[in-house]
């Protein structure tokens, strides 16, 4: 299993270390990397073969070479597995009243990672559980369609939501996720655009 670095990481640290605020994105990285890793059991539970672990500034993705046991039901578990991780130890922090030096950003991180992952937008886990049961109903074919619609609807509402934030309490990271999110989804669909063609 290779495992890929993307080098605007030290862009992006170099950055919230300017904003003081280095051990957000530390803790950030810590529970995302802790998200992908709940993927990366279950994945091996489903007999899947994972092909590579690549770290980005924003996150930490897994590619499978195959998907082993490959149905419904095992699929839907594969992608819900990762935003519940993070719901998981949120609601360990509250209900439990763990008290650390970050309690409080350990809550927030891990409840916006959720929150951010269960978003109907590919290629994030929302989407993938969207698809999943459209291409159930549907079939493939209209899953990707379907799929892609819901997920280009929903970003122009959350950019929407977003700028009237970023105008009211002048935050940059909601102008950062507005820009990640964008990027995520074009790069997916020019991707499928490109499967499609072949």
């Amino acid at each position: 299993m290779k495992i890929e670095i993307n080098l605007k990481i030290i862009f992006v640290f170099l950055l919230f270390a300017f904003l003081k605020n280095i051990d957000t994105y530390i803790i950030f990285l810590i529970f995302i990397i802790i998200h992908e890793l709940s993927h990366l059991i279950v994945a091996f539970f489903m007999g899947a073969i994972p092909n590579k672990i690549s770290i980005n500034p924003f996150g930490v993705s897994l590619e499978l070479l195959s998907y082993g046991n490959n149905n419904f039901f095992s699929n839907m578990i594969f992608f819900i597995i990762g935003p519940l991780s993070n719901l998981i130890i949120f609601l360990v922090f509250i209900f439990f009243n763990i008290n650390t030096v970050h309690s409080i950003k350990i809550i927030y991180v891990n409840i916006a990672i959720f929150c951010f992952n269960i978003l109907p937008i590919m290629p994030l886990d929302g989407g993938r559980v969207l698809k999943e049961i459209i291409k159930k109903t549907f079939g493939n074919e209209k899953a990707n369609k379907y799929t892609l619609f819901i997920g280009k609807v929903t970003l122009y509402i959350i950019t929407y939501l977003y700028s009237i934030f970023i105008i009211i309490i002048k935050n940059i990271y909601i102008l950062l996720l507005i820009i990640y999110l964008w990027y995520m989804f074009l790069n997916y669909n020019s991707k499928q655009i490109k499967l499609t063609c072949l």
